[in-house]
């Protein structure tokens, strides 16, 4: 066999390898994509929501419906998830938050406190679906999905 054959045979072997390579980084590739886009819905998958009780507010009318993020934050501010438009309520009055499946409600030091099922909230509480947090002039019920 000439040398010119296996110059070209090892030539034809480079590209093959090549290109396998080449797929192969794009099949992870994909997978990864994918894998990310799941996560991305399962994270979108709503959590839960507050559902206002009761509420003195123009600007929160009773059935209002607040979405819970992983750390839903809530206050006067705009800012927040929940915002609650009330003099009585701190700029970032409470927290509400889930840790290892557990979710827990926090008091942010705020000067009017914030009450869970009429108990005040002075350390991190564990919050279950049904319980009601007062905060200002507005009652708010949890519903986890």
């Amino acid at each position: 066999m000439s040398p010119i054959y296996v110059l070209f045979a090892l030539r034809i072997l480079l590209a093959v390898l090549l290109y396998g390579f080449l797929g192969l980084l794009l099949w992870l590739l994909w997978q990864d994509v994918r894998t990310a886009a799941k996560a991305s819905q399962a994270r979108s998958h709503r959590l839960g929501q507050l559902v206002v009780l009761e509420s003195t507010l123009p600007a929160v009318t009773p059935g209002a419906r607040f979405p819970l993020l992983p750390v839903t934050s809530l206050g006067r501010a705009a800012t927040n998830t929940a915002p609650i438009p009330d003099e009585a309520v701190s700029l970032e009055h409470a927290l509400l938050h889930l840790r290892e499946g557990q979710w827990w409600l926090e008091d942010l030091d705020s000067r009017n406190g914030t009450r869970l099922n009429d108990v005040p909230v002075t350390q991190p509480a564990p919050v279950v679906p049904g319980d009601v947090i007062v905060i200002g002039r507005v009652k708010l019920k949890i519903e986890i999905e």
